[in-house]
């Protein structure tokens, strides 16, 4: 009688089981194993693996995971098919369309200090026959944000932004300690968006076109421009960074650029440069300055460094001392130099004035030399036939000189001619000629 029972209460458990599962949808078991506790070097990479496995083919699958800032810097991550992912500031999200039962992601960190550090998977989500399941209970996502999603209201009506030449558009955004939910009219809709308890600062939470992107952004009214909400501690401050104000302050020898964050979105940021001539050039530190606003409503420049990510009010004040001082130097150093330079271009000119007056002078002097030699030798030229005539005159009483004797006597008779006044040396070369006096004439 007993055994009869008990079959009967056995057959009915069963039977209201087989009942149950025939009028139920049996959900899949998802799994995701991975690594939680990590040991890190200083400056030195590590890797972390994650697997997520389903028993029916998993359409996507997004993960989600939070490590320590202070200890790991996000490097990059890969894994599966159609996968994208960012990450930085403590949080990394990761997905991927892998169309089978199994999928791995492959994290890189690099460590800021030496130690054991914990990641931890915060969310992990997939999709199987259209349905949203959170991997980590194995429950459907019914979430009031999944069912704004799933609704039929199309993306054309909401508020949206490009972003790396991507659309982005506006939705329902999670809780976030500090915020509460409000209604904003953004391009003319009706968003739902996150308003800071004490101050004027708006959150909104975007997703991409294809569903890969969905992160929070801080947006401004009055421009109308969002920048990816980014909070962070510097001292005993905690800071948000904003967009800076139109007529904000910007120190001396520091320019606009984009700091990238992420894969795929930028912060506005100013760089420091050095003056090389004319020539503005960026130092290459990984240091910015970047706006913020702290938990007293302060607005005010911080120095951000990318490679350690510390945040640290920056003493605009004292930089601009230091920098007033440098001006200061390199103006005096402006003036020496344009002193030097005016002292050589002088010195130029008056030599180059030297040199000509030096030249001119020498050609002068050959124009005289040359008209002085031609002069002579035209004056040696009208004298030479005068100096000829002369020399007749002075032959002419030597040629017509006579010898007188008796050609008979002795020729001791012979008597030399009285000597013409003329030289002596002239008197020897005279021909003698003799007469002969008996000749008949």
């Amino acid at each position: 009688m007993k055994n009869k029972r008990y079959l009967s209460g056995l057959a009915g458990i069963l039977l209201a089981g087989f009942l149950l599962c025939s009028g139920m949808t049996v959900l899949a078991a998802p799994s995701v194993k991975g690594d939680t506790e990590l040991t890190v070097t200083k400056d030195e990479m590590v890797a972390a693996e994650y697997t997520i496995t389903n028993d029916e083919e998993m359409e996507s699958v997004t993960l989600r995971l939070s490590y320590d800032r202070e200890l790991l810097t996000y490097m990059s991550a890969s894994g599966g098919d159609n996968f994208s992912g960012s990450g930085g500031n403590g949080s990394v999200q990761l997905s991927c369309r892998p169309g089978s039962e199994e999928v791995s992601f492959s994290v890189r960190f690099q460590g800021n200090a030496g130690g054991d550090t914990a990641v931890s998977v915060t969310a992990c989500t997939i999709v199987v026959d259209g349905m949203e399941i959170d991997a980590l209970s194995g429950e459907p996502v019914s979430s009031e944000e999944t069912e704004e999603e799933e609704s039929t209201e199309e993306d054309d009506s909401r508020a949206s932004f490009v972003i790396d030449e991507r659309t982005f558009y506006v939705r329902r955004p999670d809780d976030i300690e500090g915020f509460e939910a409000v209604h904003l009219d953004i391009q003319g809709i009706d968003s739902r968006v996150l308003k800071h308890e004490t101050l004027d600062l708006y959150v909104v939470r975007l997703r991409s076109d294809n569903g890969s992107y969905r992160d929070d952004f801080v947006y401004n009214p009055d421009t109308g421009n969002v920048i990816p909400f980014v909070r962070k501690k510097s001292g005993t401050d905690e800071v948000i960074f904003i967009e800076p104000e139109e007529n904000v302050h910007v120190p001396t020898r520091y320019v606009s650029v984009n700091l990238g964050w992420g894969p795929k979105y930028e912060i506005p940021a100013l760089k420091h440069v050095i003056i090389d001539g004319v020539d503005e050039i960026q130092d290459d530190t990984n240091r910015y300055l970047i706006y913020g606003i702290n938990q007293d409503g302060e607005k005010a420049w911080y120095s951000y460094d990318y490679d350690k990510d510390s945040l640290q009010l920056f003493d605009d004040v004292a930089y601009q001392g230091e920098q007033n001082y440098i001006l200061e130097l390199e103006q005096r150093e402006i003036g020496i130099r344009t002193d030097a330079s005016e002292q050589t271009e002088r010195y130029d000119r008056n030599m180059a004035r030297r040199l000509y007056t030096i030249l001119f002078l020498i050609i002068l002097i050959v124009v005289l030399l040359n008209v002085l030699v031609l002069m002579y030798l035209r004056m040696r030229k009208m004298q030479m036939p005068e100096e000829a005539d002369d020399h007749d005159d002075e032959e002419s009483p030597a040629s017509g000189t006579y010898v007188t004797g008796n050609l008979e006597e002795n020729e001791s008779d012979f008597q030399e001619p009285a000597r013409w006044d003329g030289d002596d040396e002239e008197d020897d070369d005279l021909e003698l000629e003799i007469i002969d006096l008996d000749e008949e004439i």
